[in-house]
């Protein structure tokens, strides 16, 4: 099956790394900052938790330079088999995925900026994380790739850290 592409530096405007190769739970966290001289200053920790039925990506940065640095966090989420409806859902604040089976959560946090999009427009995703940016889709069907993206402003000496999660079960509850 198709796997997440590497993304293109673009070194001139800016930069964003892949922080784990660990697929875990299919959620892959993705470091951007305005240019490759502020990741000097930054230390990322990533944490994977999954089991049978939850998957979690952490990411804790910590920015040891001399000033504040304004970064952003992407987890992106591909979908491996087509899901019949996949919305977010502002009164949840959650990604539902519906499959033939199951029914997936994702994310959960009304901080993040949440996108949802057909696979076959995944260069996209890709092309507006190397900006920085996110589009905001609320709907989509077949296999489908989910961005949710956290703005940081870290001050020198200090941690902030940001989750991603998915739950799979039969139903809602």
């Amino acid at each position: 099956m198709d796997q997440l592409d590497s993304l293109n530096k673009n070194t001139k405007k800016a930069s964003c790394k892949r922080l784990v190769d660990d697929k875990s739970g299919l959620i892959v966290p993705y470091l951007w900052c305005k240019n490759d001289q502020d990741q000097e200053g930054i230390s990322a920790a990533v944490q994977l938790t999954n089991n049978d039925y939850f998957d979690r990506v952490d990411v804790v940065c910590k920015n040891d330079g001399d000033r504040p640095l304004e970064m952003k966090i992407f987890f992106v989420h591909e979908a491996f088999s087509e899901v019949s409806a996949s919305f977010y859902s502002p009164a949840d604040s959650l990604i539902y995925l519906y499959g033939k089976n199951t029914i997936s959560l994702l994310n959960g946090n009304d901080c993040a900026s949440i996108s949802i999009m057909e696979r076959k427009h995944k260069k996209a995703v890709y092309e507006l994380m190397e900006n920085g940016q996110i589009i905001h889709s609320p709907l989509a069907r077949g296999l489908v790739v989910c961005t949710t993206m956290y703005k940081l402003l870290v001050e020198p000496g200090v941690k902030m850290g940001v989750s991603n999660w998915i739950i799979t079960g039969k139903n809602k509850e």
